[in-house]
This record gives C-alpha cells, structure tokens and sequence, in this order.
C-alpha cells in the first residue's frame, strides 16, 4: 500500500509540470495573430440609431470580402470599409472589429486587388488627419491616393405644405485625390496649371502629354497613367 507521504512528491512534481505547461500555452496564445489583432482594434463604433432607416449605406460595399493584412502575411480576412466613419471593419466568429486608424496598415482586398494603407495627410479644408486612402499607384518617392467619403443627411421635415419631408439619407460624394511627395501627403491640385507647378522641372513635357492623352486629373485610370509616365521622366 503506498504511504501518502511517497505521493507527495509526485503530486508536487505533477503541479510544476502543469503550471509550466500553462505558462508555455499562454506565451504561445500572445504571439498567435488573434493577439496581434486584438492589440491593433479600437473601439467599433456604430452609425448613430438615427440612420437605422436612412437610405444608402455608409459602406463602400455593404458584404465582407476576402483581405489580407500585411502584419499577417497570406492569413486571410473578412473586411469592409466604412467610408462614413473612416473605419476599416473585420469580421471574427464571434464579433466584429474595426482596425485602429493610428496603425501602420496594408489592407488588401483579395477579389479587385484594392489597396486601403494608413496615412497622415492634410485635407483640402487644412485640417490633419490619420486614416485610410486608397493607393492608385505608388513609389518610393511618389504616389496618387485618393479618400472616399460618405457623408450622413439627417432627416428633414416639411415645413410648409408646399415642401416635401427628406428622409435620412447616406450619400456617397465624389472621391478627393490626394498625392505623396517626400514623406508628405497633400490634397492634389485639380487645375491643370496647379497641377504642373508640382513638377516645374518637367512641366513642358507633363502639359504636352496630358493635352496628348486628354487626361483628366479626376479619373483614376487617367491619373494612374499620368504618375506611371512621371515615374520615367
């Protein structure tokens, strides 16, 4: 029969290999991408309750897609845009997330291969912000991005008989086009006159193969082929 006082060691022995064994699996759980993830969420907020019957929506597009998250190398994502909020949403099992504005980020989207990245950046109105652009095209010295935005309209009423009551209303507004020079981004100049004084070193060539190639400097394809020929000059 075995004494109690021979079973201790065992026991103590049994207790020290499962608190290492906890201590190894909760070392192994902090270092696991859903950690990471956590670390880099911020609060998700909700559109106001006054827009549950709003029309329009505050999403680039109201589905989750496939992304991938350049922290996470080819671990695959569910995501979509709230251009309303300035969110980037990802979708979890049990809840959904928005990415912190003030993180370093590269959002990819699987299907289109659209481009979302983090910025500091100075609006039109000269007013610092942080959050996502989408990437046109880009360099190491240069690139063209552009903010998309949804604007929220509460609901308004009729104040005459003659008036008609406006419902809450998300409304896409046109994209603002953004250009990175030297580390700093800043809103693109949409004259063409502006627009050359950027580059006055090639602005004879640039205003000739712009009036060639009528390019519009408020369309991305023009503006993408407008920065890959800039990038030869």
């Amino acid at each position: 029969m075995i004494r109690i006082k021979h079973l201790l060691p065992i026991i103590l022995i049994s207790l020290i290999s499962s608190e290492i064994s906890y201590a190894q699996y909760q070392t192994t759980r902090e270092r696991t991408p859903t950690s990471n993830l956590d670390q880099m969420r911020s609060a998700a907020q909700q559109n106001s309750n006054n827009s549950f019957y709003a029309i329009g929506s505050p999403f680039i597009n109201d589905s989750f897609e496939v992304v991938k998250l350049d922290k996470f190398g080819d671990m695959l994502f569910s995501a979509r845009y709230n251009a309303n909020l300035g969110q980037m949403q990802i979708k979890r099992k049990n809840d959904t997330i928005a990415l912190s504005n003030s993180e370093d980020l590269t959002i990819t989207f699987a299907l289109d291969k659209k481009v979302y990245k983090t910025y500091s950046y100075t609006n039109k109105e000269g007013v610092s912000k942080q959050g996502f652009l989408v990437v046109l095209k880009e360099t190491d010295s240069l690139a063209i991005l552009k903010e998309e935005i949804v604007k929220f309209y509460k609901r308004k009423s009729a104040v005459t008989s003659y008036d008609k009551e406006k419902p809450a209303e998300y409304k896409r507004l046109k994209d603002v086009y953004y250009y990175k020079l030297d580390n700093k981004v800043s809103p693109l100049p949409q004259k063409r006159k502006d627009f050359l004084k950027l580059f006055p070193q090639h602005s004879s060539e640039l205003k000739d193969y712009i009036k060639k190639n009528k390019i519009s400097l408020k369309k991305d394809e023009d503006l993408i082929t407008l920065f890959e020929y800039i990038n030869t000059l």
